[in-house]
């Protein structure tokens, strides 16, 4: 019996650092900014690390954040739904998660750089949400879009509802042998970050739910590929 391609949500991962906080990069091997490069992709501001008046902007919305929601958190805890927040792990890489946060490692004609820019949230629009589908045992692996019917906003919740009729589109495909391994990243909300690396040495850097990424890291198989490491900052 034939098993059923599963699919997870997914899209490019976020910083999580104070620093890099909602911002992500994309690089060449010897760090350069490689987005204007990027054939087809929509133009965004460039990528910058928030200095010291910045970061302590982010701590502020968030100690404000916390604060507002202590009262829910209190009431659910009284309901017996206590409320765990979002906890991030054990730092990994300090070059690539405070002082840069490349989600895309690839240099020119390497697989990462066709991965599709809608996997890009600061691109899409909010309501177009982004699926990885992995096939058994060495099929491919796709990426689809659809527009979402759920109402609300962005900031509220990350898709939920159905799909829009006649919206779904297939992005990207790969065979599932040009991906050498994939290995969650610590350093992450709840370790809902991944990194899946290809078989030319380029990699990129996505996140889903916990769930969906511990499924599909055990999908896509772990372990690091043979390539160069990103080099420090100097």
């Amino acid at each position: 019996m034939i098993e059923e391609p599963r699919r997870y949500r997914v899209e490019f991962a976020s910083g999580t650092a104070a620093s890099v906080a909602k911002r992500r990069s994309f690089r060449d091997r010897e760090r350069n900014d490689i987005e204007p490069d990027l054939p087809g992709w929509p133009d965004r501001p460039p990528f910058r690390v928030r200095g010291f008046f910045g970061k302590l902007g982010v701590h502020v919305r968030s100690v404000t954040i916390r604060l507002l929601l202590l009262p829910l958190v209190i009431i659910a805890d009284a309901l017996g739904s206590p409320v765990w927040p979002e906890k991030r792990g054990k730092l990994e890489e300090r070059e690539n998660e405070i002082d840069d946060f490349p989600v895309m490692w690839a240099g020119e004609g390497e697989t990462a750089r066709t991965l599709p820019w809608q996997l890009d949230p600061s691109r899409r629009s909010w309501r177009t949400m982004t699926d990885i589908e992995v096939a058994e045992p060495d099929g491919l692996v796709r990426i689809w879009s659809y527009e979402d019917t759920m109402q609300g906003s962005r900031h509220l919740s990350w898709g939920g509802g159905g799909k829009v009729p006649g919206s779904e589109a297939l992005l990207w495909t790969l065979p599932r042998s040009e991906i050498v391994g994939a290995e969650i990243k610590r350093s992450s909300l709840d370790e809902s970050d991944f990194r899946v690396s290809f078989r030319d040495g380029s990699w990129v850097r996505l996140t889903s739910s916990p769930d969906g990424a511990q499924r599909v890291v055990a999908l896509l198989g772990q372990g690091m590929p043979e390539s160069d490491p990103a080099p420090a900052l100097p």
